[in-house]
């Protein structure tokens, strides 16, 4: 019997992944706001649910979304760049508390390496310590889906700072001038390895905990993004000259080299 996997929130990440699941026999249905993004999907092969979560609950039929699921990809993100007094964790109980009342077999939630603050060298062992309005909601949210009595086992995967497909960082910062932290460590991955990991945790119901799912390659800032902005044709962004901070946030994975990862890692 195929396993059958659903992807709350098929935007940049989800879509493309819930694509790449159902080529490798997967079972996939998956969830967007919108009805345009919904029939495309379908016209795609993909069984869609257009289903919103905001601080008041769910709209939408969520439980039919979630009736049957082996596995439950959860890719929403905080969005408070649209919205700064939003409240993250209230969402997140609201999904907690369909989950609990559902029930399904594993939950993969996709968090953030934000929830990190400028801690140095950190990895899975690491105690986050958040400095972002964003790392603080994203940390409860973590642990809202950890704590009191969930029927699910649980993998939180945290990716580094997601391109590819058109997205990349230097985008939005090329030609900006007096740029703080030159020195600091990139901290990125590509949209490929991102679902190239996801997929692993897809295949592996035993896989659980945390996981870092950033690229082992951290350049200085200033040169990557001046060496990325050159190959694109764009004007290179501009720092400050500034030394090394040793507190600057570099985030590593003990989990993926110790599974003996294969990155495709276009930053080395």
């Amino acid at each position: 019997m195929k396993k059958k996997v659903g992807i709350l929130g098929c935007g940049w990440l989800g879509a493309p992944l819930a694509l790449e699941l159902a080529a490798a026999g997967y079972v996939v249905c998956g969830t967007t706001t919108r009805d345009e993004k919904a029939r495309e999907m379908e016209q795609q092969g993909i069984s869609m649910h257009v289903i919103r979560l905001n601080e008041s609950g769910f709209e939408g039929p969520i439980k039919a979304f979630l009736k049957g699921l082996d596995v439950l990809i959860f890719n929403i993100p905080p969005g408070l760049r649209r919205d700064s007094s939003g409240n993250y964790p209230v969402r997140i109980s609201h999904l907690r508390k369909v989950l609990e009342d559902v029930g399904i077999p594993r939950l993969i939630y996709v968090s953030s390496t934000s929830v990190f603050g400028a801690q140095g060298v950190v990895d899975e062992d690491t105690l986050p310590l958040p400095d972002s309005e964003s790392g603080k909601q994203l940390l409860e949210a973590e642990r809202l889906l950890a704590t009191g009595r969930p029927p699910y086992n649980l993998l939180v995967v945290r990716p580094g700072g997601l391109m590819g497909d058109g997205r990349h960082p230097v985008k939005y910062l090329s030609g900006k001038t007096g740029l703080q932290g030159g020195q600091d460590p990139v901290n990125l991955i590509h949209g490929t390895d991102a679902r190239r990991i996801l997929a692993l945790a897809v295949n592996d119901p035993e896989w659980t905990g945390v996981v870092h799912a950033v690229y082992p390659a951290h350049p200085a800032k200033a040169d990557y993004y001046h060496a990325q902005a050159e190959s694109m044709g764009l004007p290179p962004p501009k720092y400050q000259p500034s030394r090394p901070n040793p507190m600057a946030k570099e985030v590593h994975s003990k989990v993926l080299e110790a599974r003996e990862f294969t990155w495709n890692d276009p930053i080395a």
